[in-house]
């Protein structure tokens, strides 16, 4: 399986796109991983940028999954540009998906509230999916210390917080509608050496919120 991520920070930190290889590889499905990640960018610029859309067109690739930005996050750009994105990857016969993030730890349960109903509005109205990153971040953060998931700047995730993308992701993904048993594969959180108990709490989360917003 060949997967292109496309995305900022919040798409590079911490190697998040080997954790989801490293998830298929663990269940059984090779899978090759290509990353097209800047600081800062959006998927505006992403839509409009000759690599992006050069790989996307060229690279064969059996899923996208492109990340916008969080913080300054606009509806109306955020519509033009993944229109555009799909529209080049359905040409070139990949899956698109959508890797939703997370506010940041100023901004308030609404705020992620708002940014998934624009996710689920735009994907539903174009048959495509998303992880919801940002509402399993919202899940965490009723129980979890917030620098369990957040570096000290309150905005880019710790190496657990990755960890959660790549778990959501991976369930986007293959639309797995059973939650895995961590102590039944070689789970990559356990093996960075989070707990078994908070790796199968995100396993849920994760599992429940992807078929929440997808179905």
């Amino acid at each position: 399986m060949k997967l292109l991520f496309i995305g900022n920070s919040h798409t590079y930190y911490n190697g998040m796109p080997e954790t989801v290889r490293r998830l298929f590889e663990a269940t059984g499905q090779r899978t090759h991983v290509t990353m097209l990640a800047e600081g800062g960018k959006s998927l505006s610029y992403h839509a409009t940028a000759p690599s992006t859309l050069f790989n996307i067109r060229c690279g064969e690739y059996d899923a996208v999954i492109v990340q916008e930005k969080a913080s300054g996050f606009e509806e109306g750009a955020f519509r033009a540009a993944a229109a555009t994105l799909l529209e080049t990857a359905q040409k070139a016969e990949s899956a698109l998906y959508f890797f939703m993030p997370w506010v940041t730890t100023r901004e308030d349960a609404a705020a992620q509230s708002a940014m998934s109903d624009v996710y689920r509005n735009f994907c539903y109205a174009n048959g495509c999916f998303f992880a919801p990153v940002g509402e399993v971040f919202a899940r965490l953060r009723r129980t979890e210390p917030v620098e369990t998931l957040y570096r000290e700047d309150g905005n880019h995730a710790t190496p657990f917080g990755s960890y959660v993308a790549a778990v959501t992701i991976f369930y986007t993904l293959t639309g797995r509608k059973r939650i895995m048993k961590v102590t039944e594969f070689d789970d990559p959180g356990v093996k960075m050496g989070f707990s078994p108990e908070l790796c199968q709490r995100v396993h849920v989360e994760a599992c429940r919120m992807m078929r929440l917003y997808n179905g």
